[in-house]
């Protein structure tokens, strides 16, 4: 059996098919902490507006920020979950290309191996 691989070339199209991925990931991520930073923002202005206004003591002031608090880290806990699926998505994207390589250099004997990526 011919096995012509230029492992070079695999390792190659491995990163760059999960640099892709990653990007990809970074980008939502960046996405869902701009918005939430945002409104984190504009939450804490009002609450600040408000407590200058006296329509709310300091004391209720202080319990609004610390809620806005919790709700910005349930978002960047999300944050990281999609940080993990973009690694998810990286690997497959790396095996994806590893497993193409392979098809294009062992043929039709690819077909007849135990294992899959």
């Amino acid at each position: 059996m011919n096995f012509n691989l230029d492992v070079d070339k695999v390792v190659g199209a491995m990163v760059q098919a999960s640099a892709s991925a990653l990007i990809k990931g970074g980008k939502k991520a960046t996405e869902y902490a701009t918005h939430e930073y945002e409104s984190f923002i504009a939450d804490i202005e009002h609450v600040q507006t408000m407590a200058e206004e006296g329509t709310i003591s300091k004391a209720e002031a202080q319990a609004l920020v610390e809620q806005h608090k919790l709700s910005m880290q349930a978002v960047m806990v999300a944050i990281e979950g999609l940080s993990l699926i973009a690694v998810q998505d990286a690997i497959n994207a790396a095996l994806r290309a590893l497993n193409d390589a392979l098809k294009d250099a062992l043929g039709s004997a690819f077909k007849a191996l135990k294992f899959g990526l």
